[in-house]
C-alpha cells in the first residue's frame, strides 16, 4: 500500500457540513472517516459538568450521514473526544447515537469504545508515585482540587486508536484524544510516517479550514504518502494554497516549529509545502520526535462560584479616557464594601473595542470611540455575584472624573434587568502531563458486536 487517505466531513461534530463535498470525497475513495467531536475551546464549564457543547438531534443529524456512509464504504469511522470533553458520560451517550442509528438504519458492525476519564482514586496514587508536571495551573496539584473538579480525563494520542483498529474495530468512538492522533491512526499503523501522519492530522481535524474560502463545515480529504502528503478539499470549487495549509498548521500553536502531543513532538522545522495544481498542497518533511518519557496532557475543571455580568456601553470621550483609573476606584470601592479577596470573590472588567482580547498585549493607539464594558462578577452564590456586579455598575454610572461634564447617562444598557446571572463559573485546575509506562494503559478499550 503506497497511500492512506483520510476524509474529514467537518471541524465540529454536530456543526453540520457540506453534503454534497461529503459525498465528493467519498467519491475519491478514502480508507477511512475521522471526525474529532470535542475540545477544550469552549471553556471549562463542560468539562467540569460533563456536559455537551451541543444539543443531542445535532450530534445525531451528523452520525447519521458518515455512520451510514462508512459502512456502505466498508471503511473505519474514526471518533474522538466524544462528546465535548470525552468524559464517560458524553462518550456514553456517544455510543447511545451510534446504537440508535443503526438500529433505525439496520446496520451491523463491530464497535470499539476508549474511555480517557480516569478514575480519582487511580490519579491520587499515580500522582502521590511521581508530581505532575503543571502546563497551566500555579500552585501544587493536590487531592482536595481532584476531589473539588468534574471528571478528569487524559488525551489519548494515535496507540489507542491502533490497537482498537487492530481488534478488527468498525467503529471507534473515544473519549478525549489529541485531535490529529485520531486522522494519524491508521496510517501509522500501516508504516506511514509518524511525522507525516499527524501532520495530515492536523490539517483534517479542522477540516475546511484549511481552504479558501474558509469554512469548518467543508469536508477536507488528506492522502498520507511513503515521502509526504496532499491535502485537498471535499468542494470542487474551493482549494487548499500553500498559505491556507501552512497557516492551519500554525493553528493553536505556541511555537511555530514544534508541535507537541501525546509521547512527543512534532518538528515542522523542515516542512515544505508545494502546490501541485489549483486545488491541492504536497506537504514533506515534518518529522516527529518521541519524548524519552511517554506524557499525556490531563484535563479537569472546577466550578469556582457563580457568575454574574452587566453588559454597558461607553461613548463618553472623557470617561473612556479616565477609564483605567475609574475602574481601579470601583474594585477599591467593591473591596470595602464585599470583601472580595478575604471572601473568594473575582470582579473583572472587560473593555471591548478598546483591551478585552489581548489586554497589556494589545498595542497602543488612538483611543476608540465606543466601548463595550463587562463587568464580570463571580462569587460564592449567585446572589452575592449579582450583588458585587450590580454595585461596581452603580458606582461606575455615577463616580466622578476629572473633566466629567454630566453626572449620569454615561452608560448605556442593551438589556433590563442590567443584571445577568449566568450559573455556575468554573476554571481549568487539572491541566498537567502525565507519565506513562505504555500508551494505552490508561485507556481501557471495549469490544462489542453491534448486530441488527
Amino acid at each position: 500500500m503506497d497511500s492512506i487517505t483520510g476524509l474529514a466531513p467537518s471541524g465540529s461534530l454536530g456543526s453540520g457540513y457540506n453534503i454534497e463535498a461529503f459525498k465528493r470525497g467519498l467519491s475519491l475513495n478514502p480508507h477511512f472517516i475521522g471526525q474529532d467531536a470535542g475540545s477544550t475551546d469552549m471553556g471549562p464549564y463542560y468539562h467540569g459538568t460533563g456536559r455537551t457543547f451541543l444539543p443531542r438531534a445535532t450530534y445525531k443529524h451528523d452520525l447519521a450521514i458518515m455512520l451510514k456512509a462508512a459502512r456502505a464504504a466498508k471503511i473505519p469511522l474514526l471518533l474522538g473526544s466524544m462528546l465535548t470533553s470525552g468524559c464517560d458520560s458524553t462518550l456514553e451517550l456517544g455510543l447511545e447515537i451510534i446504537r440508535e442509528i443503526a438500529k433505525e438504519e439496520g446496520l451491523s458492525f463491530r464497535m470499539a469504545a476508549i474511555q480517557s476519564e480516569i478514575p480519582k482514586a487511580e490519579l491520587k496514587r499515580r500522582m502521590a508515585q511521581a508530581p505532575l508536571e503543571s502546563i497551566g495551573p500555579e500552585g501544587e496539584l493536590t487531592d482536595e482540587i481532584i476531589d473539588r473538579c468534574g471528571p478528569v480525563c487524559a488525551q489519548m494520542g494515535t496507540e489507542p486508536f491502533m490497537r482498537a483498529l487492530e481488534a478488527g474495530a468498525e467503529v471507534i468512538v473515544a473519549g478525549r484524544a489529541c485531535d490529529d492522533s485520531i486522522f494519524a491512526a491508521l496510517p501509522v499503523l500501516k508504516g506511514f510516517d509518524t511525522g507525516l501522519a499527524l501532520h495530515c492530522g492536523k490539517i483534517l481535524e479542522c477540516a475546511g479550514l484549511s481552504a479558501i474560502p474558509y469554512d469548518l463545515g467543508e469536508p477536507m480529504v488528506g492522502t498520507v504518502l511513503r515521502d509526504g502528503f496532499v491535502v485537498e478539499p471535499g468542494n470542487a470549487h474551493h482549494r487548499c494554497t500553500t498559505v491556507s495549509v501552512a497557516g492551519h498548521s500554525l493553528y493553536e500553536r505556541g511555537d511555530f516549529e514544534f508541535q507537541p502531543g501525546p509521547g512527543g513532538l512534532n518538528d515542522l522545522s523542515q516542512t515544505v509545502f508545494t502546490q501541485m495544481d489549483d486545488r491541492r498542497v504536497r506537504v514533506t518533511g515534518s518529522r516527529f520526535v518521541p519524548d524519552a518519557q511517554y506524557k499525556v496532557k490531563l484535563e479537569g475543571a472546577e466550578q469556582v462560584g457563580f457568575r454574574t455580568i452587566v453588559m454597558v456601553g461607553i461613548r463618553d470621550p472623557i470617561m473612556i479616557r479616565e477609564l483605567d483609573p475609574l475602574l481601579e476606584e470601583t474594585k477599591e470601592r467593591a473591596e470595602q464594601r464585599f470583601g472580595l479577596k478575604a471572601n473568594g470573590i473575582h470582579l473583572r472588567f472587560r473593555a471591548y473595542g478598546r483591551d478585552a482580547v489581548m489586554g497589556p498585549l494589545e498595542p497602543g493607539g488612538a483611543l476608540p470611540r465606543e466601548i463595550g464594558l463587562m463587568v464580570d462578577a463571580v462569587a460564592p452564590t449567585q446572589e452575592l455575584a449579582t450583588g458585587v456586579a450590580m454595585y461596581s455598575r452603580g458606582h461606575l454610572q455615577h463616580a466622578s472624573y476629572p473633566g466629567i461634564l454630566t453626572t449620569a447617562g454615561n452608560m448605556a444598557y442593551p438589556f433590563s434587568p442590567f443584571g445577568i446571572p449566568v450559573g455556575p463559573a468554573h476554571r481549568f485546575s487539572v491541566y498537567h502531563l502525565m507519565p506513562l509506562k505504555d500508551a494505552c494503559e490508561i485507556f481501557p478499550m471495549t469490544l462489542e458486536e453491534v448486530r441488527n
